[in-house]
């Protein structure tokens, strides 16, 4: 049976018609949801009670929209259509009512505009969590894997458990939290989600008239076939806030080379402003160490640069997130409610 949290039939509306202002749905630390919290979980159409354990179930409600047209091809006119996205920072455990180590399991995800479905940020199943040692840990992110269409509204739905040695798991963080796109537009943004055991405080950046950037990193001359080191990414327009693509130090990252020196990202993706450049610092540990730093445009698809004993090869795909790739007929009405389809 599929996590109910995870189906396709989000409600939007209230009976009203008016819309539902929630910037906030969860359940207080240390106590059960009382039927007002219930009631509001319901609204969302998201379960006061749910295992995320089935996150892995048969039926899968990710979403399923490709990425956009090669930036390229795109006649001037229809640079106005870029869509205003954001960048996921960082996701940490600011408080945990348990203590640390603690070990986490369960989704983070995003839905987004473009289709509402599940855009998975962080997900873990019971077999394989994270373990976190004090507040200064993040997440291990995994995606998103496009651009997130956030010109209006978009939400983060959090369902973490954390494993015990027992059979039974404990309820971590439960809960959702909305994006404004009038109302949160500060570099960066924190959206704190205290509930059940734990505060999580959520970063992340927006950025108008986002262009897709996938990233892929080569690097030769490394004498192990592991690679430690790091991969930043930040953009011309923002250069405070540094997205991880890869730490050799951070549990669950792949420090195994491929044939080709390919380093297996932990993220690949960044949204860049139409009008600013992608910065990558790329930090080899090894031996004495090397860093590179480059600054790639929109026409910047390969870059190759040697340092030291080390060749670096960086190759980006540059993709355009418009906002006409919108499904359209995305809710159908019952009754009272505007249900997602």
């Amino acid at each position: 049976m599929a996590d109910e949290s995870e189906r396709s039939g989000m409600v939007i509306d209230d009976v009203g018609g008016g819309g539902l202002n929630l910037p906030i749905v969860a359940g207080k630390r240390k106590r059960e949801l009382t039927w007002e919290e219930k009631a509001a979980l319901t609204v969302l159409d998201i379960p006061a009670e749910r295992d995320c354990s089935l996150i892995d179930s048969e039926k899968d409600y990710s979403s399923k929209l490709a990425r956009g047209p090669p930036i390229k091809s795109l006649a001037f006119p229809d640079y106005w259509w870029e869509m205003d996205s954001v960048n996921v920072i960082a996701i940490k455990v600011a408080e945990s009512d348990v203590g640390y180590p603690i070990r986490v399991f369960g989704t983070v995800l995003a839905r987004d505009e473009y289709d509402f479905r599940c855009v998975y940020l962080f997900r873990r199943d019971r077999n394989n969590p994270q373990i976190i040692t004090s507040p200064e840990d993040t997440l291990t992110l995994t995606g998103p894997n496009r651009a997130l269409g956030a010109t209006d509204k978009m939400y983060f739905e959090f369902n973490l458990k954390i494993r015990d040695d027992g059979d039974v798991d404990k309820d971590f963080c439960k809960g959702v939290r909305e994006h404004n796109a009038i109302c949160y537009t500060k570099q960066p943004m924190t959206l704190s989600l205290e509930s059940c055991l734990s505060t999580i405080d959520f970063v992340y950046s927006p950025v108008q008239l986002a262009v897709e950037a996938s990233v892929a990193v080569k690097i030769k001359g490394v004498v192990s076939t592991f690679f430690t080191g790091k991969v930043t990414a930040w953009t011309t327009g923002d250069d405070q806030n540094k997205i991880i693509l890869y730490d050799s130090e951070v549990e669950g990252s792949n420090r195994v080379l491929g044939a080709d020196g390919s380093v297996d990202l932990t993220r690949c993706f960044v949204a860049v402003n139409l009008d600013d450049e992608l910065v990558l610092n790329v930090c080899v540990s090894e031996g004495a160490g090397s860093i590179f730093e480059l600054v790639l445009g929109h026409d910047d698809e390969e870059c190759v640069r040697e340092q030291g004993p080390y060749e670096l090869q960086v190759n980006v795909v540059w993709t355009a997130a418009l906002k006409h790739r919108q499904r359209r007929k995305l809710f159908e009405r019952i009754g009272d409610f505007r249900v997602l389809r």
